[in-house]
């Protein structure tokens, strides 16, 4: 890769007003650090337009890559992982020590695992149902009745829950079959179970999905879906749904294989997390 054949995921105009001063940075520090030149320049070109074309900063390097402004630019990244916000930390860093604008100091704070969404309370589950209801069309509506049944009834994570289709829903709503890499049948909560039965039932397209039928899948539907729905400040999240799901899971004494299964896990471990959201008895 050259530096000068890069080009990021950034608006025109916006990558135009940087990308002088970011092809001279990663040609300063090419070479030195244990990055690759891919890696380093995707790093550079994202702070640097945050910095400018958000934030406001002056264009020179000693506003740019001062300790305390990466640290905030990288602590507001909203939608990363912690470990990829901490190697976006890292390379900035040390772009910033080649640069002579980061004093190799003790190390910032280690960013803080992720910590589990909160189950939806009674009161919000209520809420989410008169979003439902609430949107312009019944296309919408459908969707979004959709997207409660297979996030609150089931627990499906996006991916899953978007592959639902109508002959995928058993007898009743009482269970459905997830395909992909990990095929498996999951049970409906008996709360969830009627609502999505008739959804099912009412589908034309026994083959159409139940969420978003005849829509394209990306890693961002649920979330587009509901940024651009109508109704109340409460609105759902897969994150949550499957948090609420699996406590429920869990409060009812569901044994710990069939709910490993059903929820798609291997291991205990990634549901020990939830317990601190258990009632206490």
């Amino acid at each position: 890769m050259d530096v000068d054949e890069y080009t990021p995921n950034l608006p025109t105009e916006d990558w135009l007003r940087v990308q002088q001063v970011v092809k001279d940075i990663v040609r300063d520090v090419a070479g030195i650090l244990p990055y690759s030149l891919a890696a380093v320049t995707n790093a550079v070109a994202h702070h640097v337009d945050w910095c400018v074309n958000v934030a406001g900063f002056p264009m020179a390097k000693e506003s740019l890559f001062r300790r305390d402004v990466i640290a905030y630019a990288v602590d507001l990244m909203p939608t990363s992982s912690p470990s990829t916000r901490g190697r976006q930390r890292a390379i900035l860093l040390r772009t910033g020590e080649t640069l002579g604008t980061v004093d190799a100091l003790p190390p910032l704070t280690p960013l803080s695992a992720a910590q589990p969404s909160a189950p939806y309370t009674p009161a919000e589950v209520e809420d989410l149902c008169g979003w439902a209801e609430f949107q312009n069309s019944v296309a919408r509506q459908s969707s979004a009745r959709a997207l409660l049944c297979l996030g609150l009834g089931a627990g499906l994570p996006t991916r899953d829950l978007c592959r639902i289709r109508a002959f995928d829903v058993g007898p009743g709503g009482e269970h459905v079959h997830v395909g992909g890499a990990q095929p498996r049948t999951v049970p409906v909560t008996p709360n969830w179970a009627p609502a999505l039965n008739e959804i099912a039932q009412h589908t034309t397209d026994q083959s159409a999905t139940l969420f978003r039928p005849g829509t394209r899948w990306h890693a961002n539907i649920v979330t587009v879906f509901v940024e651009r729905s109508s109704g109340l400040s409460v609105r759902p999240t897969t994150q949550r749904m499957r948090v609420t799901w699996i406590v429920e899971q869990l409060t009812r004494g569901t044994p710990m294989h069939t709910l490993l299964h059903a929820a798609g896990v291997k291991s205990m471990d990634a549901l020990v997390r939830y317990e601190k959201f258990l009632p206490h008895i």
